[in-house]
């Protein structure tokens, strides 16, 4: 064999090995890029969005039951034919939510209500004149010693641990939410209904 021939068959010999290589490398990636679930990737497993129904929902929302409350001197701890629902209400919809009631099984009449200081100093609730109004992707708080939504003219209060069933009226339609009854340690509050005669509510001090 020629000396011209040997060093051609060294250069293919290199060659097939340098391909070789190569091959081994691409078979390499292409294992670690499939080590996921198909059609899953880190972006996409890390910012799953929530799943929403209705056109507003109640995130971390409570129903506040007295319940637990000790009684008084007559027997019974506070107003039980109302209480106070909280959470912060959430507009899933692109477009201004004004949320102006509601129904619910448990309770004869549901409003909407805001707590404001009176001409004496004295806080008081009283309904919302006009709704609440939760921006479009917006929040709106409904909290103790803020803006909430009443149950009135309940035949009963709500056991702590169960929960209510709550309808809202909004421009987008209604909204139905199940809500958990929560315990909530309080005092004495003054309720303004529409007719605007003052009455007090035990036990629905807000803070």
């Amino acid at each position: 064999m020629s000396r011209s021939t040997r060093a051609l068959g060294a250069r293919s010999v290199a060659a097939s090995a340098a391909l070789l290589v190569l091959a081994a490398g691409l078979a390499g990636c292409g294992s670690s890029s499939t080590s996921a679930p198909a059609g899953t990737t880190g972006a996409t497993a890390a910012k799953s969005p929530a799943v929403a129904t209705g056109p507003v929902t109640l995130v971390n929302g409570w129903v506040r039951s007295k319940d637990a409350m000790a009684t008084t001197a007559t027997g019974m701890a506070g107003d039980m034919s109302m209480t106070g629902v909280f959470g912060m209400l959430t507009n899933t919809t692109d477009k201004e939510i004004t949320v102006t009631g509601g129904s619910s099984p448990v309770a004869g009449m549901v409003e909407v209500h805001e707590t404001v200081k009176n001409a004496a100093g004295v806080m008081v609730m009283q309904p919302k004149a006009g709704g609440f109004v939760i921006p479009a992707k917006g929040t709106f708080e409904l909290k103790p010693g803020g803006n909430h939504i009443m149950l009135m003219k309940m035949s009963g209060m709500p056991k702590i641990g169960t929960s209510v069933q709550l309808t809202l009226t909004t421009s987008a339609g209604p909204a139905t939410l199940t809500i958990p009854v929560r315990n909530f340690a309080g005092g004495d509050e003054n309720y303004v209904p529409a007719g605007g005669a003052t009455t007090s509510m035990s036990g629905m001090t807000h803070s």
